[in-house]
């Protein structure tokens, strides 16, 4: 019998869980891959980063998953990787603490990494976020992190896998990759609800902006075209989870507008309603890779209305407005024009939604995502 493949999972947060905060990366890590993909052969720990003790891991079990802090020490860190000895780690994109981590596994020399394109940043993407200069986003670009991916790559230690045929050139371009570099498309998964039928279920004049408030989502933008269109009800659902002061001293001016409201951070049943009602998610950020609010939003019928076009998913599923850049304020009646057009075609907009829903349920759903992950640790792992 074999044992259970050790896989490590590379993240810097777990939407939450041992303190973190609560971003795309974390909910993935967390919703899906640490709740489904661990099975009969297969479990995952995750990794954070270092921590404060400089001789001991911190250790938090979140859910059924063991969760970890590394020990801040790089020789007691290499200790604790050591004793665990993992079969294969798996990074979603792989960030400055996670780089970390694996740069000082001695060990790492006989094993895999399997990075999942996420979020590539080359040097162009940071270029269009530094045009907002109300509240700018901090650069955290590190060319040491990318050379490391590139030289495992080069060593045969990097299986690539994408959430999106868009971000492979992003990648490639970030890590110094060739331009044939294998990269096997793997989605990001979205819990989809069977029983809603969206042709019959009656949807409110409600728009939403869903995910965190920071300097690259320009929530200011949302805040102004609900200013603009008092006809209509405009819900943000999030809340700040870095630099709190800035982010609310922005958003202060907004809070008394009658038909914008503030729901904060919202999960679960409340955030599912919150999908079924609305019938257009707004999306202003400056930048974005495929973001799983889009997704989510889809699987319930909710049109999508962005200056952003993943995998052309906007154009197809709603109203792409073109590209805006800097702080956003001259272009509010790209937005507002838009969402005319899907608030006065009803026929219109029915007929994105229900495109919309089947599209996720073909290619996002847990089950596909559940098999192709598995197959992936599985191929990359040699355990005896």
């Amino acid at each position: 019998m074999k044992r259970k493949i050790k896989v490590g999972l590379l993240v810097d947060e777990f939407f939450g869980g041992a303190g973190t905060a609560f971003g795309g990366y974390g909910f993935l890590a967390r919703r899906f891959v640490c709740k489904y993909i661990p099975c009969d052969d297969i479990e995952i720990d995750v990794l954070l980063k270092r921590g404060k003790s400089k001789y001991f891991s911190k250790h938090y079990r979140v859910d059924d998953t063991d969760v970890y802090y590394l020990p801040n020490n790089y020789v007691y860190m290499q200790r604790f990787l050591r004793k665990k000895n993992y079969d294969v780690y798996l990074s979603m994109e792989l960030t400055n603490p996670s780089a970390d981590i694996i740069q000082k596994d001695t060990e790492l020399a006989r094993k895999q990494l399997i990075l999942w394109i996420q979020d590539p940043r080359p040097k162009y993407e940071w270029d269009e976020i530094e045009t907002v200069k109300l509240f700018p986003e901090k650069n955290y670009y590190y060319q040491p992190t990318y050379d490391l991916v590139n030289t495992l790559f080069r060593r045969g230690q990097v299986s690539f896998i994408s959430q999106g045929y868009f971000l492979n050139q992003k990648a490639i371009d970030l890590y110094g990759l060739l331009k044939y570099t294998p990269i096997k498309y793997l989605p990001n998964p979205v819990e989809i609800d069977e029983t809603f039928d969206v042709s019959s279920y009656p949807k409110k004049d409600m728009i939403i902006f869903l995910g965190r408030i920071e300097s690259v989502k320009r929530g200011w933008l949302f805040c102004e075209i609900a200013k603009a269109m008092p006809e209509y009800e405009f819900y943000v659902l999030g809340k700040t989870t870095r630099e709190k002061e800035k982010n609310s001293a922005v958003l202060e001016k907004y809070m008394n507008i009658p038909n914008l409201h503030f729901a904060g951070h919202v999960d679960g049943e409340k955030k599912q309603q919150f999908l079924k009602d609305a019938k257009i998610l707004v999306n202003t950020s400056i930048h974005e890779a495929l973001p799983v609010s889009f997704l989510e939003a889809l699987s319930y019928g909710t049109v999508l209305v962005s200056n952003r076009n993943p995998e052309n998913l906007t154009s197809k599923f709603g109203i792409w407005t073109g590209d805006v850049f800097g702080d956003g304020f001259d272009k509010i009646n790209l937005y507002v024009d838009a969402i005319k057009q899907l608030m006065t075609n009803e026929k219109k907009r029915a007929q994105l939604a229900e495109a919309a829903v089947k599209y996720v349920r073909e290619v996002h759903n847990v089950k596909r995502f559940v098999h192709d992950m598995r197959e992936c640790i599985r191929s990359n792992a040699h355990v005896e």
